[in-house]
């Protein structure tokens, strides 16, 4: 492995350290570590970097997808690799519905809080099971047992040896075994309208009124655009080695036998977690939204910035 490389994947565990360490902190729960016992938490400040957790907003924009995702690889049952597990949240659901997941992640402070997740659970397990391991994905030993799900939330786009990594997935899959991805595949030019529409118009958390006419001041006399995208080190490297969503397509419909696609949250997602006000207000709102958002993906105005895809060996 090259050095340049490795600085990328030591980048990449302080990266996600750093970020799960700021979510979890004052004794907080985000969704990623636990589905079921999220705690909400409502940033107050519009300066904080504090990310919005709120378990019931989650259930009214994305609840129906990851219910979904999670119902199908339960009923594929068995054994399961989890891809970049993170926390653990998506690994420890599906062992309380009886799946045994073999879940990875290059940061140790994911493992230890989905090792601490998975201790405190109150939930049964009936006869599922978890085991964390901290370690980079491309070394993964694929040798140690057949899988009858192999699947990543947002995570396929981290390998940097792309095209072996997944034939290794498909190999180690049984036959009519199940691939599934989560991936954010970016905004189109429709989904950016309606996003940054609804961001101005909103009340939102992290920029008064005052801030969005200066931003919009910017942009039509400067040209000046932001973004609050934030891409880990493996993200960016992986995209210049041609892994982007494109090739996550092509394995999935190409190699594998497409079972189901879904695209969804073409502005919804951001603009609802972003919205400020009372509770009645935000819940509302969103599910105006939530609705819209459908409903122009459905008709071809819009996309979707995520994209869920089942595919079958």
């Amino acid at each position: 492995m090259d050095k340049k490389l490795q600085t990328y994947l030591t980048d990449e565990s302080v990266f996600f350290n750093e970020l799960i360490g700021k979510r979890m902190s004052g004794n907080r729960i985000p969704i990623e570590a636990d589905y079921r016992r999220a705690t909400k938490y409502i940033p107050e400040d519009k300066n904080s970097d504090n990310e919005l957790i709120d378990p019931y907003l989650y259930k009214i924009v994305q609840g129906d997808y990851i219910d979904e995702l999670i119902e199908r690889i339960a009923k594929q049952s068995g054994n399961a690799l989890d891809i970049c597990c993170g926390p653990g949240w998506l690994a420890l659901e599906l062992a309380r519905f009886g799946v045994n997941v073999d879940a990875y992640d290059i940061s140790d402070i994911a493992i230890a809080t989905g090792e601490k997740m998975l201790l405190e659970n109150p939930f049964p397990l009936g006869n599922g099971q978890v085991t964390y391991n901290c370690l980079d994905v491309n070394k993964i030993n694929f040798d140690k047992r057949k899988n009858d799900t192999i699947y990543g939330f947002s995570a396929f786009h981290h390998v940097y040896e792309f095209d072996k990594f997944m034939n290794n997935c498909y190999n180690n899959l049984n036959e009519g075994g199940l691939m599934v991805t989560f991936d954010d595949i970016g905004y189109t030019k429709m989904d950016s309208f309606f996003k940054n529409l609804f961001l101005f118009i909103l009340p939102t958390f992290e920029l008064t009124y005052l801030d969005k006419f200066v931003r919009l001041f910017n942009y039509i006399f400067k040209g000046k655009l932001f973004s609050n995208e934030i891409y880990s080190p493996m993200e960016i490297y992986a995209a210049k080695h041609d892994v982007a969503s494109d090739a996550i397509l092509d394995f999935f419909t190409k190699k594998m036998k497409l079972e189901k696609m879904v695209y969804y949250g073409a502005f919804s997602v951001r603009v609802c977690n972003s919205i400020s006000g009372p509770d009645w207000f935000r819940y509302t709102t969103s599910k105006f939204l939530t609705f819209l958002d459908k409903f122009l993906i459905k008709i071809g105005v819009c996309r979707g910035y995520y994209r869920i895809i089942y595919s079958t060996k």
